[in-house]
């Protein structure tokens, strides 16, 4: 299911690009910019050490995995909330920081505009991860839900 809503979102950014350009165009495409977003949570998600436990929270999303127990579930909702509030962040001090630099650009509406859509898509990317990552963090939670209700059960 986190597939299908994966790959709804990518038609959906690729129909977009493809409509606001008139044609196809990779004008939607900033590497640095989302390599930028992904090392800025990638590497809070490592300080923090939650790196497996946010591996761990696609497993418990994907399949049926009974066998963990109640604190490891929830570190990796917590895991999956860190990253989502890094990238947040992230994406919003990276464009900050080019909405900072075009202070330093003389009147050149060129390098303007330019800056101005590096810091659209950086926001962009920041949300789209968060957007993509809300079915894990709700399954997550479903599957608190269950774990603590088939405890309450038995």
């Amino acid at each position: 299911m986190y597939w299908l809503c994966f790959i709804g979102m990518m038609i959906v950014i690729v129909s977009l690009a493809g409509l606001m350009s008139g044609g196809m165009n990779i004008a939607v495409l900033d590497l640095p910019s989302l390599l930028m977003i992904l090392l800025i949570g990638i590497s809070v998600l490592i300080a923090s050490g939650l790196w497996k436990d946010f591996v761990n929270a696609f497993r418990f999303t994907m399949g049926k995995d009974k066998k963990h127990g109640l604190s490891e579930r929830k570190r990796a909702k917590e895991a999956v909330e860190l990253l989502m509030k890094a990238t947040r962040y992230g994406g919003m001090f990276i464009a900050l920081m080019n909405f900072a630099n075009i202070y330093n650009i003389p009147d050149d509406p060129w390098a303007w505009r330019a800056n101005l859509v590096v810091m659209s898509l950086t926001l962009l990317y920041a949300y789209a991860i968060n957007v993509l990552l809300l079915p894990v963090r709700s399954r997550l939670d479903v599957g608190i839900i269950e774990y603590m209700q088939a405890g309450d059960d038995e």
